[in-house]
């Protein structure tokens, strides 16, 4: 791993643990076991850092999500929900780092930008793996939902989400 992506990937991870207005760049230093000098010269400013972190998290997510992906698309969708609440679980209990950084920076155009670009790059990711750009919208729709609700519902967010594409398998036209 070159030292860029192994910053990015501490960086995503002090970003995890601390939100994106407590750490300071001293903290972020810290948790990267690196120098200012070092972090600096990958990342010149705090934005840049978020920035990386949530492009470093973009590509774990969109392999996780790939991660035995099956080809039909009830399969499919059941998967997605799946890793979904798995990642929610292990890797964002507080929900989407992405919204979070974003609710945090909402006047940040990099930041912004990078958001923007991940959660387009999902719900392309969707309608690439579903085969429907209708459905993939829904699809996201539920998604977004899901993590959202995660951090005060856990599984039952899981539940909700099943239930929803349920119905939309059903009567895709009403739902």
């Amino acid at each position: 791993m070159d030292k860029k992506v192994e910053l990015a990937s501490r960086l995503e991870d002090a970003f995890s643990l601390h939100g994106f207005a407590e750490p300071n760049v001293a903290t972020l230093k810290s948790h990267t076991q690196t120098t200012l000098k070092t972090l600096y010269k990958y990342f010149p400013s705090k934005e840049d850092m978020i920035v990386a972190a949530l492009n470093n998290r973009h590509n774990r997510y969109i392999s996780f999500l790939e991660q035995g992906c099956p080809p039909h698309i009830d399969a499919a969708l059941d998967h997605i929900l799946q890793r979904l609440a798995h990642w929610l679980e292990h890797y964002a209990p507080r929900g989407c780092l992405s919204l979070q950084a974003l609710a945090s920076y909402p006047n940040n155009e990099q930041i912004a930008k990078a958001v923007n670009s991940h959660k387009q790059e999902v719900k392309g990711w969707f309608e690439s793996r579903l085969g429907d750009k209708s459905l993939a919208e829904r699809v996201f729709l539920i998604h977004e939902g899901m993590s959202s609700a995660w951090p005060t519902l856990g599984y039952l967010a899981l539940d909700a989400a099943k239930a929803n594409v349920s119905a939309l398998l059903v009567s895709p036209s009403k739902v």
